[in-house]
């Protein structure tokens, strides 16, 4: 059984004002059972100011994180917030990690941190959590893809990090108040743990053009689409205007047809000079791509669904608590509204039902495959619910 306390404060320049409210809303001596470990989503100011260091020291078990555009604990939700979930229990055994910098190859710090946090002597984890950075040549699949080596397939949950800066400088990940830009946070559980999943994303009907064929590709770098560069491609089905991408570009998710028949969704976060796209995800040769078109009434009505489809389904399961990663593109789409989606969940959630919520960069989370296996994936434009 694992329990969720939840806590948030907003005072990023009021240090002891922040550890206070932290403390004032968990009271960890009484309600902390024998092991304990904390989950931390921030807007960057708090830690610039250092209160993220601040309200880790103050914790008695590990904690790790990352930045955030918004988040949202138990109903109360900000986009200048410091949001704090700590799972706590008697029969489940956590340990946590921090990899080292990753420079364009994850394989050797992601296996490295796995081996740390998950030696042999524990046997295998039940499920691992996990915070990533944007790196901008290594997308999220090959995060994911390293640690599916390392675990053997292990379900897999969490989200790369992200920041409400439109040029997307300060992103971070965190460890017991300390700040790495380009290293890997990981938790692992140890114990029976039955995490249930829930993905909503774009359906095919949602495509604003014919499919296109990406021709040429390297990682998470589009090169070619139909043998066009990416930037004229673009303009070509009305995206771009004489070679220049407008910033909305972000807000139409592409869907990718793989040469399986299977599908996922990835947003661009970048046009490089060349004209080819940055995806936070991985793009290969040969997948079928559409573009999509999203409002805000559909990241609304889909967000209420997948939240109504994950409190039926563990309508057994007591305690339950909630972790949720949304796009921070589907918060783009919402214009002025954009506490839209927050406030949706907010409304669904039972009261009783603890959750933490923050918007990324990718979102990670296990889908069935058709033999009804788990299989770690790397979303975008995607909402994802893991129910404990």
């Amino acid at each position: 059984m694992i329990k969720m306390l939840t806590a948030h404060t907003r005072k990023a320049d009021d240090i002891r004002a922040a550890v206070a409210e932290i403390r004032e809303q968990i009271d960890l001596q009484k309600q902390c059972l024998k092991n304990a470990v904390g989950i931390l989503s921030f807007h960057p100011d708090f830690l610039a100011s250092g209160a993220v260091k601040a309200v880790c020291d103050a914790l008695p078990f590990d904690a790790i994180g990352g930045t955030t555009a918004a988040e949202a604990v138990s109903g109360k939700d900000d986009d200048r917030m410091l949001a704090l979930s700590v799972l706590t229990s008697d029969d489940i055994v956590f340990r946590s990690g921090v990899s080292r910098a990753i420079e364009g190859d994850a394989a050797g710090p992601v296996r490295e941190l796995y081996s740390r946090v998950a030696p042999p002597e524990m046997g295998n984890p039940s499920l691992l959590f996990v915070i990533g950075p944007v790196i901008e040549n290594a997308g999220g699949d090959e995060i994911v893809a390293e640690i599916d080596a390392a675990s053997g397939g292990i379900p897999l949950f969490g989200a790369l990090a992200f920041t409400p800066l439109l040029d997307l400088s300060g992103i971070e990940t965190c460890a017991n108040g300390r700040r790495y830009p380009d290293a890997i946070t990981l938790i692992a559980f140890f114990g029976e743990v039955n995490p249930r999943f829930y993905v909503t994303s774009i359906p095919d009907e949602r495509g604003i053009h014919e499919k296109a064929v990406i021709t040429q590709a390297e990682k998470n770098r589009i090169q070619r689409i139909n043998g066009f560069v990416p930037v004229d491609y673009l303009e070509k089905i009305g995206l771009a205007e004489k070679g220049r991408v407008t910033y909305e570009i972000i807000t139409y998710p592409f869907v990718l047809t793989l040469k399986d028949g299977s599908q996922v969704v990835r947003t661009a976060y970048k046009v490089a000079d060349d004209g080819s796209i940055l995806s936070y995800g991985s793009v290969p040769r040969g997948a079928r791509v559409c573009f999509s078109e999203i409002d805000a009434d559909f990241v609304v009505q889909s967000s209420g669904k997948i939240v109504a489809q994950a409190l039926s389904d563990t309508a057994d399961v007591n305690p339950r608590s909630a972790l949720i990663v949304s796009c921070m593109s589907r918060r783009w789409v919402l214009g002025e509204r954009a506490d839209l989606e927050m406030k949706e969940i907010g409304k669904s959630l039972d009261s009783s039902l603890p959750y933490q919520f923050a918007y990324s960069g990718g979102e990670i989370c296990p889908v069935r495959n058709r033999e009804g296996q788990w299989v770690n994936r790397f979303h975008n434009f995607s909402m994802i619910v893991c129910v404990l």
